[in-house]
């Protein structure tokens, strides 16, 4: 396993990884270094962008909820609260994403918001 590469890909995700990050670390640590390249140095925290990355984060937390990828919805979303976003940025991004996901975005995104929110503690605002 690449210590290196997986402490330069915690460190761009904030620390919230998961075990498949450690897996590929060990498996392939080149492939996770152009993964964190690419992802992280190209994308999320992009010198110069448009976007801030709390920003990236809601739109990609949205596009999660509209999957009904709700793991990656509370991944992201804990980055987006940890990078910025209020909760009630998350919340209205949850409910734009409802118009073309469908309602059980704002039932599992709300749920899932005061589940980061309580461990987090904070509150909503």
């Amino acid at each position: 396993m690449s210590e290196k590469s997986l402490q330069k890909i915690k460190k761009g995700l904030m620390g919230i990884t998961n075990a498949g990050h450690e897996a590929l670390a060990k498996f392939d640590s080149e492939y996770l270094d152009k993964i964190n390249e690419f992802y992280i140095e190209y994308t999320i925290q992009r010198k110069g962008a448009a976007l801030p990355r709390k920003t990236k984060e809601l739109i990609i937390m949205t596009v999660c909820s509209a999957l009904t990828h709700f793991r990656g919805t509370r991944i992201h979303m804990k980055r987006a609260l940890l990078s910025g976003a209020t909760p009630r940025e998350v919340l209205e991004a949850l409910q734009t994403a409802a118009i073309p996901g469908g309602l059980p975005i704002i039932w599992t995104g709300a749920e899932i918001l005061a589940e980061e929110l309580k461990g987090l503690n904070r509150s909503f605002e």
